[in-house]
């Protein structure tokens, strides 16, 4: 199957947040939480236009670009193919960040993140921190 990956556009935003619902989040973020207003990402869909799975790039003006809220098509079940995916979208995320002059990627997950970190591990990333938490105020 041939799989593409593009930028997320507007007309994405229906369908991730149909991906936060069917995987139980309760709280989806707003898109003036995400980059770029929810468009700041990649996402990895089928020839036919199937979308299977996405990640947010979060750029900065140094050399690091934080990754974060992967996202995947719970109803998409060819474990090979979505496995393939998230290869595909990690490839995205790097090309794109060093191209861009980027030298640096880092990823902030919870304990509900256990697999993509792991994946991550597998392709070079290393683990730094353990138990740690995250902190948002809202003005």
């Amino acid at each position: 199957m041939k799989l593409n990956i593009r930028k997320l556009e507007s007309k994405d935003w229906d369908i991730l947040c149909g991906w936060w619902k069917d995987w139980g989040f309760e709280n989806i973020p707003a898109k003036d939480f995400l980059p770029e207003d929810g468009k700041g990402g990649l996402i990895v869909e089928t020839e036919e236009g199937v979308g299977i799975c996405s990640i947010f790039m979060y750029t900065t003006n140094s050399k690091l670009c934080q990754v974060n809220w992967p996202l995947s098509n719970k109803n998409f079940r060819n474990k090979e193919i979505k496995n393939k995916a998230f290869d595909l979208l990690m490839l995205g995320v790097e090309n794109m960040w060093k191209t861009s002059g980027g030298k640096y990627l880092v990823f902030y997950g919870s304990m509900g993140t256990n697999k993509f970190q792991e994946r991550l591990q597998n392709i070079g990333y290393i683990k730094t921190d353990v138990n740690c938490s995250a902190l948002v105020q809202k003005f």
